[in-house]
């Protein structure tokens, strides 16, 4: 077993160690250990390696610099038998090893960095996998579990994998049914899977060193957590608790013999936590988040670990984190809603609510992944909806329409363009880029505007630590030029996770792909029942109105009635086409007739080719 370095004494200098431990000689013990609170307690292994873009650049704001050298992979031994990998992915798995085998939570996003993470922990336990946790529905708390988990695993009842009741439900809506390609698309933004890593690209993750994404996985759960569940897995007595917040079906851990709480990503690592992520989700609600926090601390915890960001230790310490975490949540909530009462709309409302400095400057609550800003915005919405009270906003020009009048107000396209051209040489790219946005709205082709604005976008996202805003800006100037490589596109759809989905949820997904107005002004009503043989599943997706209403069970006036196997099921799953699978015998036309089904084909969807863009219209 390598060497164990442990690190010694106080939290202070963190930025220092980071950027010791990325230093050439390894060797040379820092002057203070590589965790949050007591020196004792935990060890630390380093590898040497840091995932993250982590070297000095004018490009990139210091601030991100210094986070990216905290970065460093190893691995963390918590008391004296809890193991954390550390930089092998943007979830820091943990290990907790019992009598009689190992408890995982959270494997990270891709197998290939499971893999290695598990390599990691092996130099510490050989005993086997018993208990696998997904702490809730997000891809990098899943996405590499087929690298501690077999199918034979599953097939023995060996490993217990456990997750919320709502976990797979959550899952579908986000990745393959609802929103599923949208979300996709702005997470490709938000994370910067489309760029380089580097000072034009990524630099860090935000809550991790890098997210990128070789191979995603998923194992059905085969233990529902509803509320609570006091269970013993490999030896170790652990209480599960449901507790909302990043996600509505987060789980939080904790293990009363060893008095330590595993904390999800209720606590989002060494940041503010994002109350609302740029890429797209219901509302998180803050008082609820912050109350799940309270639920946390009656726990006396000695040490904490969390899937972002490096474990605490001593009780002290831990109940201070949680009561800073929690308190900067309920401030910008209470504050928001203070001068909203007020009357400020969310213009006035950014400049209004910042965190006091004792809170700003706290080790776990920089301006790395949440933002206050986006989420006093969001918070406006979420409470009060879209309309700022102003009756011209309840139903305002077309923004193309609006553009040509500015435009023309502004004295033409060659006014406004010189303008900004003059506003982004004198340094301010914010107003420039602004400005462009009309000229785009009116002719998304126009190249020299196209140029400007993504050269705007660039200035502004090197002077950002907040690593979501920089990564859509930089993705952003790259659309805007043409030089998006979408090969490197986050796949949320993979065959692993269709196959985890229940039947009844593919078919209901049909809904979503309806033409719905042209359905609608045909005068389509067609009703079709579907049979899965060989789970005895009935079910029935009836077109009318412009709607696919689905109904488990049959309908008796079907107009036809096709049978397949769970297997041929799920070939349809990604782009439905009934008529061609019953033509290649992939299904099976128990009653009615082929051109029935061919009409409902042709009321779908067809595979988007295009990719979604964000920034201009094509």
């Amino acid at each position: 077993m390598s060497r164990i370095t442990r690190f010694f004494p106080s939290i202070l200098a963190l930025s220092v160690i980071g950027n010791m431990l990325c230093s050439p000689d390894l060797q040379a013990e820092p002057a203070t250990h590589y965790w949050h609170g007591d020196a004792a307690g935990i060890e630390w292994r380093p590898t040497g390696k840091n995932l993250s873009y982590h070297q000095s650049d004018p490009k990139i704001h210091p601030d991100l610099t210094a986070h990216s050298q905290k970065m460093n992979q190893g691995v963390y031994k918590i008391a004296d038998n809890v193991y954390q990998t550390y930089g092998y992915a943007l979830c820091s798995t943990a290990f907790f090893v019992g009598p009689s085998g190992v408890l995982v939570i959270d494997p990270p996003e891709d197998v290939i960095k499971g893999q290695r993470a598990l390599t990691a922990f092996r130099e510490y336990s050989d005993k086997p996998i018993v208990g696998v946790l997904y702490s809730h529905s997000h891809i990098d708390h899943y996405g590499g579990v087929r690298a501690f988990v077999s199918d034979e695993d599953m097939t023995n009842g060996r490993v217990q994998v456990i997750a919320h009741r709502d976990f797979l439900k959550n899952l579908m809506a986000t990745k393959t049914m609802g929103l599923g390609p949208l979300v996709a698309a702005r997470a490709n933004y938000t994370l910067g899977t489309l760029l380089p890593s580097g000072p034009d690209g990524r630099v860090n993750s935000g809550l991790g060193p890098d997210f990128v994404v070789e191979k995603l996985s998923l194992i059905t759960p085969n233990v529902i957590i509803d509320d609570v569940l006091d269970t013993n897995i490999g030896g170790l007595d652990v209480h599960f608790e449901w507790l909302p917040s990043e996600s509505p079906d987060e789980i939080a851990s904790w293990f009363p013999q060893l008095n330590i709480l595993h904390s999800a990503e209720i606590l989002q690592g060494e940041s503010f936590p994002n109350l609302h992520t740029i890429r797209g989700t219901r509302y998180r609600l803050p008082d609820t988040w912050f109350r799940s926090i309270d639920k946390m601390r009656r726990f006396p915890a000695d040490y904490m670990v969390l899937s972002h960001g490096r474990p605490i230790a001593g009780k002290v310490h831990v109940a201070s984190f949680l009561e800073a975490y929690r308190d900067a949540i309920q401030y910008v909530y209470d504050q928001t809603l203070r001068f909203m009462n007020k009357g400020y709309l969310p213009d006035q409302l950014v400049q209004a609510v910042t965190l006091p400095d004792h809170l700003a400057d706290h080790p776990y609550l920089g301006d790395f992944y949440g933002g206050v800003e986006h989420a006093v915005r969001q918070i406006y919405v979420g409470e009060m909806g879209w309309f700022n009270g102003d009756p011209t906003t309840l139903a305002p020009l077309p923004s193309q329409e609006a553009s040509k009048r500015y435009v023309a107000l502004m004295g033409g396209r060659y006014k406004v363009y010189s303008e900004a051209d003059k506003a982004s040489r004198n340094d301010d790219p914010q107003w420039s880029a602004e400005l462009l946005t009309h000229l785009l709205n009116i002719d998304p082709n126009d190249r020299e505007a196209r140029q400007l604005k993504a050269d705007n976008l660039r200035q502004l996202a090197y002077r950002l630590t907040n690593t979501n805003w920089r990564n859509w800006l930089l993705t952003s100037a790259l659309e805007l030029e043409g030089h998006l490589d979408y090969s490197k596109a986050l796949n949320t759809a993979s065959p692993d996770l269709v196959r985890a989905f229940p039947s009844q949820a593919i078919i209901e997904g049909l809904r979503f792909k309806v033409d719905g107005a042209r359905a609608a002004a045909d005068g389509i009503n067609l009703s079709i029942n579907v049979s899965v043989s060989d789970e005895e599943l009935q079910a029935n997706i009836t077109l009318r109105n412009g709607v696919a209403a689905f109904q488990l069970g049959h309908r008796d006036n079907g107009d036809a009635h096709i049978a397949m196997t769970r297997r041929q099921l799920l070939g349809q799953a990604r782009q439905p086409n009934f008529a061609k699978a019953l033509a290649d015998n992939k299904a099976t036309l128990l009653s009615g007739d082929i051109t029935t089904v061919s009409t409902f084909d042709e009321y779908l969807d067809t595979a988007n080719s295009e990719p979604i863009t964000l920034t201009t219209r094509n």
